[in-house]
């Protein structure tokens, strides 16, 4: 992690257009009599070329402007102007030969990638096998990690398994003091995927808790400055609000204390001891932090899933 894609022609002029223009104004006297028909047809003329022109003008501006580009929202995805890179076993199966710890380290947890293909799956299971023994206590323990998913034996204790048969877990697990890879994936009907992502500043998954039904799951993120708390239901596809900064705000509401809005959207606060109280209530005791850390608030934190309803209590 921390070294770790822009005329129609005109045509006759006729008498009643003359008319037209004759009684806007243009008028001929005494001798010039006989030249003002001619005079008022070239205005006439000029009037009718001016108002085609601007509609001309005016069609071509339109034309041109619904051919600009019209972009509502720019993805990521978007600014690559291609799909992204397909995984590729085979940089990850090279990088195990490296001799290099850290490359070793990233392979092993990358070659999990594999499962959804039967014969990448088998080749990474085989390479694998000899770093189950490693010198190395995390590499041996992804190694394990890596090869109880592909093998489908499914026995680690990193393995969340939900009600509706699908198993959550991440990899690179525990690789910082601050927690694992900040992303979920998800193996469903058999396949393989990258579930949610947390963005920044979650940078790290540090507790996966399901409810006692495993229906629900718990998920705690941080920086290295501040801690997230997450509730999932995996199943119907529905997130709580993150629950941390949501305490904080609805503590400093009824407190009337100051809040502080950071761009970087860190929030100095924490979350520990999470509990399932039952199948829909979690709780958790949070310490929320107000005037840019000089005050702390020690409390404890209820929240009903399906009720949306949250409680905070002091802390004795």
């Amino acid at each position: 992690m921390k070294r770790e894609d822009l005329y129609k022609e005109i045509g006759q002029i006729d008498e009643e257009l003359i008319a037209a223009a004759e009684h806007s104004g243009v008028r001929g006297r005494g001798s010039r009599h006989r030249f003002s028909k001619r005079w008022i047809a070239v205005v006439a003329c000029l009037v009718v070329y001016s108002s085609t022109s601007t509609v001309l003008l005016a069609t071509e501006y339109t034309r041109n402007k619904t051919e600009e580009p019209y972009i509502r929202y720019l993805t990521a995805e978007d600014m690559e102007l291609a799909p992204r890179a397909q995984y590729e076993a085979g940089k990850f199966l090279k990088a195990l030969a490296s001799g290099n710890d850290d490359k070793v380290y990233i392979a092993v947890n990358r070659l999990v990638e594999s499962f959804n293909d039967p014969k990448a799956r088998e080749l990474a299971l085989q390479k694998l096998r000899p770093f189950l023994t490693s010198d190395s206590a995390k590499i041996a323990e992804s190694a394990a990690f890596a090869t109880d998913i592909l093998s489908k034996s499914y026995q680690s204790p990193h393995l969340h398994k939900m009600a509706d048969g699908s198993i959550i877990f991440t990899l690179f697990n525990n690789y910082s003091d601050y927690g694992t890879q900040n992303v979920l994936w998800r193996i469903q009907d058999d396949v393989l995927e990258p579930y949610f992502s947390f963005a920044a500043p979650s940078m790290y998954i540090k507790e996966i808790l399901p409810s006692p039904d495993r229906k629900l799951l718990a998920v705690v993120t941080r920086s290295n400055k501040s801690e997230f708390v997450q509730i999932m239901n995996v199943e119907e596809g529905m997130n709580s609000p993150e629950l941390v900064e949501s305490a904080r705000i609805k503590l400093g509401a009824q407190q009337k204390l100051e809040l502080w809005a950071r761009p970087d959207h860190e929030n100095y606060s924490y979350a520990d001891r999470l509990a399932w109280k039952d199948n829909n209530t979690l709780a958790f005791e949070g310490s929320l932090a107000y005037n840019d850390t000089a005050i702390i608030e020690n409390v404890s934190v209820t929240y009903r899933f399906r009720d949306k309803i949250m409680e905070i209590a002091d802390l004795k």
